[in-house]
């Protein structure tokens, strides 16, 4: 399996044949250079090596650039956000 071939698959099952090499006694770099790939490549692909293994998107939550929604919410006279009020709204004592 070459290099497209293998970013073609799930992020899961790509982590899953790191986890089998690095499982298998080898190290990261190792189990990266058998498989021809970069550490980009798995930045990329959002995998992570995360006490000695290899997770598929681990924290999914933080990967995300969509906007929750509270970011600016207006609250009372002024907005979450302003430096003269805190996130609830309320005055900030400086």
């Amino acid at each position: 399996m070459n290099k497209e071939e293998l970013l073609a698959l799930d992020n899961s099952e790509i982590a899953a044949k790191l986890n089998e090499l690095v499982g298998a006694g080898k190290s990261k770099d190792d189990a990266l250079a058998e498989l021809e790939l970069t550490q980009a490549d798995l930045t990329k692909q959002n995998i992570f090596w995360v006490k000695d293994k290899f997770l598929a998107r681990a924290w999914s939550g933080y990967t995300s650039t969509k906007r929750s929604g509270n970011e600016y919410a207006q609250e009372g006279d002024g907005w979450r956000g302003d430096d003269v009020k805190d996130f609830k709204g309320r005055e900030v004592p400086w």
